[in-house]
């Protein structure tokens, strides 16, 4: 077992304020192994605490929690609560507890457990790439340190707290990815977490049901930054519009440094020369910030895009804040790997095939339509294909999410895209409607697709299809289930027909 921080149940109960409690009376001292919200997971020598949610209240499963291992329950208070929690203790004969608020309580232990660690605390949070550049960090990093990151998405009100709650007395980074999807998510989070670096990858126009405005998301990324106490330092993006106003957030004594990997001359680390094929994406490394040494470097990453390249300049520059070392760093960016429907890369019978559907907004639709015009494609001996497009609805947009889907659909048109495929429903007020229209009328050669079955079925059909050559991206935001689309493909293709090259293009871009 993972020795962590070590917390006693008297810490937790006086952490949490608890309005009740029953059970051993030497339980106080009792150190805790960790912290569980699931029963059905490890909970041996853990903490279960019990939050009500909008199906099951988790005050519910604190008896499977407790025939699981865990040595203690804390729950939320409510009818019956305690009166279940009471028979337990003394069935069970374990500690329990009820508080006012187990999600406030939750983070209340996880920030106890931040205030024992020594590790120094990158907080990340940004519309596009916030969970790929904390991937990125926590690879690069824990080459050199001792490090803990982030699972998955953890990056909400639960998922913040339970990071704080895995890191051990020898951790010497702690990366914790910080997400929003409302007004006034951020600044608790980055209470608890109290990082010495705040990463913000960019700002554009995410969770605009929730935010309002691109002046909403930004007030809200702002507040990371706003965090950081004298001695703190802040990365930005120098390529985003929105960074002058993310700077201004920062409190006196807090250093300010910018990354770009569009060549902005003004960045202390940034890219030069990026190039993006099938193996990767090629680049080379320059800036005041990075050492002499480091100085026109030629790095290759297995991860494609522009906008992967940002992201591992993001974590270099954490990285060289941190005084890990860059060399080694440097040498481990080849255990990269992208997560999971971002960006993925496999070929299925010489088709590219790249997935990229977990999440979608304007700017990285943009981003990953740019990264399909300039990579070059699979078709060996200077022999290229055509680049499709499989485009979902992006979701959380609000009001104007129809007149954006506008933007998007008229965006592709002016990009070099030889084929696109929009997937999902196109009735009166669907949005993705609004971006077909736009496509139609800018010219590009597009079809509709009313589900992912039809969607499949077009992408593999022998006369009209892909063939050896192409390349596919596939975007959307995760509610669309484009995911989908991108593994029966890859199947189809597989177990298909024998696919043949397309004609040649004259040139292959990259």
């Amino acid at each position: 077992m993972r020795v962590l921080i070590p917390v006693t149940l008297e810490e937790v109960h006086g952490a949490c304020e608890v309005l009740w409690s029953a059970g051993p009376t030497a339980a106080a001292g009792l150190s805790i192994a960790g912290v569980t919200t699931d029963s059905r997971g490890d909970v041996s020598a853990k903490l279960f605490v019990g939050i009500p949610g909008p199906r099951f209240d988790g005050a519910r499963f604190a008896a499977a929690a407790v025939e699981g291992g865990a040595v203690a329950v804390l729950a939320q208070d409510g009818p019956g609560v305690r009166e279940a929690l009471e028979r337990l203790a003394v069935e069970a004969s374990v500690p329990v507890a009820t508080c006012a608020d187990a999600v406030s309580s939750l983070g209340a232990i996880g920030a106890a457990v931040r205030a024992k660690s020594s590790a120094g605390v990158v907080g990340i949070t940004g519309s596009c790439g916030k969970t790929s550049t904390k991937e990125v960090l926590a690879t690069l990093l824990g080459a050199t340190r001792e490090t803990c990151a982030s699972r998955a998405s953890f990056n909400n009100h639960i998922g913040v707290p339970l990071t704080l709650l895995e890191v051990a007395p020898d951790t010497q980074s702690l990366v914790v990815e910080i997400g929003t999807n409302h007004p006034g998510e951020i600044a608790p989070l980055a209470a608890l977490a109290r990082p010495d670096v705040a990463i913000v990858t960019n700002v554009g126009r995410s969770h605009l049901a929730g935010l309002g405005s691109l002046d909403g998301v930004a007030l809200e990324k702002g507040a990371l930054v706003a965090s950081l106490r004298s001695g703190g330092t802040a990365i930005l993006n120098a390529d985003c519009p929105r960074t002058p106003e993310l700077r201004a957030r920062a409190a006196a004594g807090v250093r300010v440094l910018t990354f770009s990997s569009r060549g902005a001359p003004e960045a202390d680390l940034g890219a030069d020369e990026i190039s993006v094929g099938p193996e990767g994406t090629r680049f080379t490394l320059r800036g005041a910030a990075l050492p002499a040494g480091a100085q026109g470097r030629g790095v290759t990453i297995p991860l494609l895009g522009e906008h992967a390249v940002a992201n591992v300049l993001a974590a270099l520059a954490a990285i060289v804040v941190l005084g890990a070392d860059l060399d080694r760093s440097l040498e481990a960016v080849r255990l990269l790997r992208p997560a999971p429907h971002r960006l993925e890369a496999s070929m299925a019978r010489g088709v590219l095939l790249i997935d990229d559907a977990y999440n979608a907004n304007p700017e990285s639709v943009a981003a990953a339509t740019q990264l399909l015009v300039k990579a070059r494609l699979p078709g060996g001996g200077g022999v290229g294909g055509r680049r499709w497009l499989a485009l979902g609805e992006m979701g959380e947009l609000g009001a104007a999410s129809s007149a954006l889907h506008q933007e998007v659909g008229e965006m592709v048109a002016r990009a070099s895209i030889d084929r696109l495929v929009v997937v999902g429903p196109v009735g009166p007020g669907q949005p993705l409607a609004a971006l077909l229209e736009a496509a139609v009328a800018g010219g590009v050669d597009t079809v509709h697709a009313a589900s992912i079955e039809a969607g499949v079925e077009r992408l593999t059909d022998a006369r009209g299809g892909l063939s050896a050559g192409d390349a596919l991206l596939v975007k959307a935001s995760r509610a669309a289930g484009l995911e989908a689309l991108v593994d029966q493909v890859r199947a189809g293709l597989h177990a298909g027909h024998d696919v043949t090259p397309s004609r040649p293009r004259t040139e292959v871009l990259l």
